[in-house]
């Protein structure tokens, strides 16, 4: 299938940016802006920016507030715009960046501030995008769902791509250098693996990740040294469970694997597109059908 271009409003990129991070249409000090690395800004996902100063009912109004420009990018955007603030860039300085990927498996850096800059900063492609079949809510295509997430200190952000090679459907997480967009050392890792149990598509007490069974929309939660990925179902399909594993933020070497239906089946990990989250020293799930997940 011909891949249409779809332009991104800033409905789509800027606003949804914008609104997360308090940027108005006016110059703002760098100082006072904010990093947003996360899906809805924070470990607890509040979407709250605490920290900010600039925004009041004064400037928030039909005239100063609102549309800046907008940019094409190659697919739909589903994962949350990110936003990182000083960035060297490598033959354009420090620059302010507004991360964007598509469901084309496409990750985009585009300049925050310069409406004029049509072109990103960088553009990297991550692998053929899965075609959704035409009954399917997401059309025409996966790739990137889930908001990938960025470490600041390392200039790393890690984002999962579903890829369709070969008659199979493949999950990697990637580790990309936020200045350049290449691959940092170990990536991408092919997300896979198994647990014992006794589910219908389980085989000899082995219960395998079956990856064309699963849909990566949860948000990518990084917390303690380690970089968290969700699982749920594609439209119910079954049989599907929740699956999450964990991987060393550094080397990409799995470190952890759960699957919370290993003897059962249909309890996807969700999370109506957000991530994990950290509440009282514990991560915090939302699993399909109305169950909640507690680890």
């Amino acid at each position: 299938m011909t891949m249409r271009r779809f332009a991104a409003s800033l409905i789509r990129v800027a606003l949804r940016a914008l609104f997360a991070l308090g940027v108005v249409a006016a110059a703002v000090p760098v100082a006072a802006q904010v990093a947003v690395t996360t899906n809805r800004n924070d470990l607890n996902r509040t979407g709250a920016n605490t920290n900010e100063t600039i925004l009041n009912t004064s400037n928030v109004n039909v005239d100063s507030f609102g549309k800046l420009f907008s940019r094409t990018v190659d697919g739909q955007i589903y994962a949350q715009p990110l936003y990182v603030p000083n960035v060297t860039i490598p033959g354009q300085g420090v620059r302010n960046v507004v991360y964007v990927a598509t469901e084309h498996n496409s990750v985009y850096a585009f300049d925050a501030d310069d409406a004029t800059r049509w072109a990103p900063f960088w553009e990297v492609n991550l692998g053929p995008s899965a075609i959704s079949p035409t009954n399917y809510d997401l059309v025409p295509e996966v790739g990137i769902s889930g908001t990938p997430v960025i470490d600041q200190a390392s200039g790393t952000m890690y984002v999962v791509a579903e890829t369709y090679e070969i008659g199979q459907v493949v999950f990697r997480l990637h580790a990309l250098d936020i200045a350049t967009g290449g691959a940092k050392s170990g990536s991408p890792r092919i997300i896979q693996g198994s647990v014992p149990g006794t589910s219908v598509d389980s085989v000899g007490g082995v219960l395998a990740f079956r990856a064309s069974m699963h849909f990566q929309r949860a948000g990518l939660l990084l917390l303690n040294g380690a970089v968290y990925v969700a699982f749920g179902s594609h439209q119910d399909t079954q049989p599907f469970h929740g699956w999450l594993f964990a991987y060393d933020a550094t080397t990409l070497l799995q470190t952890a694997i759960k699957c919370f239906s290993p003897d059962t089946h249909s309890v996807g990990l969700w999370q109506g597109g957000s991530r994990p989250h950290r509440r009282c020293r514990r991560l915090h799930l939302r699993a399909d059908r109305q169950r909640s997940v507690h680890g």
